[in-house]
Parts: structure tokens; C-alpha cells; sequence
């Protein structure tokens, strides 16, 4: 009878213990990848989070971008796999709240520019941002705007960089390494005609990488250009084929 009283007492404590949620948007990924159906178990897990314990957990930057990175990536591809009619109107998509973390209804651009952009307002090339974001971006949004981030982001189109498991402890290595496998795919210098060309997301989002400076600087440090060159930016188009099987081992 005491030793079934101690394994209660231990099973509770261990029940009452926060659970490690970005753990969590780790096992969301890995069970989308998979296609296995426990993904709505982690989707339940999500919306029915403790907020306090969630704000308790993600106490820096590096914990912010792989928890909302993950979760961006994992909400994208669970609501297409669901239904990829939803893909017909991507505005649609990407505004309308139809996720949930710890009881507050978001969308994919609240996680992306609420709170991985810093409360940056969508539509102005990373140019401003908001005067009064909401309660909840104050809450959970990063410190400082990374945009490397911009290469980890999975929208579920094909020109979309793949999604992958980002681990805290590790993200930095992980984001350059993704930095650098997305550019130097898609970016290409033609020295005859002095023309960089770059993923077009570097447009829409120009100012989070430091406008023309700042890319031109990117692309001098991942030997995409040589140093000391001012070429003329053109830009790839994209292409919003929808593609749900763009994982990276």
C-alpha cells in the first residue's frame, strides 16, 4: 500500500510538471514529416498550452525563433495536408485565424511577422512596424529581427526553403547553414553584365535584410559575389506551385 502511494504521488508530480513545448513544435515537425496522425495530438497540445508557462520557457530569442519557426512550419503543412483547397486563396490562408496557441486564436502572419518579424507590418518591405502591436506579440515576439529567419520559413509553395527540425541549442548553426544552402541555390552573379540575382523574398522583405547593402553584403560573404562589386539586383520569381513534401533530412 506505501509503495502505490509513493507511485501516485510521484505519477501526479510528474503530471503537474510544465511540459517542454519547444519539444513539443519539435515532435510537430517530425510527425508531419512522417504523416502520422498523431499531429493533431500536438496541434491540442498547442492550443491548450499554458501561457505562463510558455512565456516562462521561451526566456530568449534562440527559444523563440525554433518554437515559432517549428510551429509555423508544422501549421503550414497539417492545415494543407487536411485540406489543400485552402491553398486556392492564400491570402486567405495566411490571415484568417484558424490556429490556436495556449487559448489565443492566430494566424501564419502573426507567428511570422508578429512574432518572428518583431510586429513588422506586413506590406511594407520590412520598412515599419506596428505603433501598438497587440498584447499578445508583446508577449512572445523576439528581441531582435534575424532574417535569416526568411530562410526557414516554409508558406508550403515550391520556392519555399524545406522545412527542418530547429533546435535551440543549435538554430544558429542551423539558420546559416540554411541561409546558405537557399542562397546559394537560388542566387547567381553574371560578371559580364554585373547583375546579382536573388530570391525574390528579398525584395518583399529588403529591409530586414538591410536593403541592397545588406544583400550585397550577404551574398560578398557567401562568396555568391566578389568583394568590392556594386551590381545591378534582379529578382527570381517565385514559384507558388503548392509542395507539401519539402522536408530536409
Amino acid at each position: 500500500m506505501k509503495n502505490l502511494l509513493l507511485l501516485l504521488c510521484f505519477t501526479q508530480i510528474l503530471m503537474a510538471q510544465p511540459k517542454d513545448y519547444v519539444k513539443i513544435s519539435q515532435d510537430f515537425i517530425e510527425a508531419a514529416k512522417f504523416g502520422e496522425g498523431n499531429t493533431e495530438e500536438f496541434v491540442a497540445l498547442i492550443a491548450n498550452a499554458n501561457e505562463t508557462d510558455l512565456l516562462n520557457q521561451l526566456t530568449n530569442d534562440d527559444l523563440k525563433k525554433a518554437f515559432f519557426i517549428n510551429l509555423y512550419n508544422g501549421f503550414t503543412n497539417y492545415a494543407l495536408k487536411k485540406d489543400p483547397e485552402k491553398y486556392k486563396s492564400r491570402s486567405a490562408f495566411f490571415t484568417s485565424k484558424q490556429f490556436v496557441l495556449a487559448g489565443n486564436e492566430l494566424s501564419l502572419d502573426d507567428i511570422e511577422h508578429g512574432f518572428l518579424r518583431k510586429s513588422s507590418i506586413k506590406y511594407t518591405v520590412g520598412k515599419l512596424n506596428k505603433i501598438f502591436p497587440p498584447k499578445l506579440e508583446k508577449k512572445f515576439r523576439v528581441d531582435k529581427l534575424d532574417y535569416r529567419i526568411h530562410f526557414s520559413l516554409n508558406c508550403g509553395a515550391k520556392s519555399c526553403p524545406p522545412i527542418f527540425f530547429y533546435d535551440p541549442k543549435k538554430i544558429n548553426q542551423q539558420l546559416d547553414v540554411a541561409t546558405k544552402s537557399y542562397l546559394t541555390g537560388d542566387a547567381s552573379y553574371d560578371k559580364e553584365k554585373n547583375i546579382l540575382r536573388v530570391p525574390v523574398l528579398m525584395s518583399w522583405f529588403r529591409g530586414d535584410f538591410g536593403d541592397k547593402k545588406g544583400i550585397l553584403k550577404i551574398c560578398q560573404d557567401l562568396k555568391i559575389i566578389p568583394e568590392n562589386v556594386n551590381p545591378k539586383l534582379e529578382y527570381n520569381e517565385y514559384d507558388w506551385s503548392l509542395f507539401l513534401e519539402n522536408f530536409k533530412n
